[in-house]
């Protein structure tokens, strides 16, 4: 199992792109799923959920499209992975209460516990503006 989906592969490819265009203007979304190789009917979803979660704005009209909505620095990994497929769990009794009978003594838990918080961590810590220059 992926821990990170296609679709917030395809995501991020469009983040970056979007964050190495930062200033330039608005993007249509075609031109985001061609460069991205997403099929074009999915980019817009993605545009959507990213747009929802406040992560990018939109202009409407023929030189419309999208941007993102903060510098690209501010914005981060986990965000995005967030909007388009919620939060990263390792495990659902990291965060689910009484997930199973074992959950106050589990031998496990805790170990479990301190890597989903150096998942999220590194991911908080990784941002657009850094995945685009690393793309470089």
């Amino acid at each position: 199992m992926d821990i990170i989906r296609r679709n917030t592969d395809y995501a991020l490819r469009a983040a970056v792109d979007l964050a190495g265009r930062f200033g330039a203007g608005p993007v249509g979304t075609k031109e985001l799923a061609q460069k991205g190789r997403i099929p074009y009917q999915l980019a817009c979803k993605l545009m959507q959920k990213l747009h929802k979660a406040g992560l990018v704005k939109s202009e409407m009209g023929p030189d419309g499209g999208f941007m993102l909505s903060k510098e690209p620095a501010e914005i981060t990994v986990r965000e995005v992975v967030e909007a388009i497929q919620g939060p990263l769990s390792l495990s659902g009794c990291l965060f689910k209460k009484n997930f199973c009978s074992l959950s106050k003594n589990c031998p496990i838990n805790s170990e479990l516990g301190n890597l989903q918080k150096k998942i999220n961590g590194y991911l908080d810590g990784l941002t657009l503006d850094r995945l685009g220059k690393d793309k470089k």
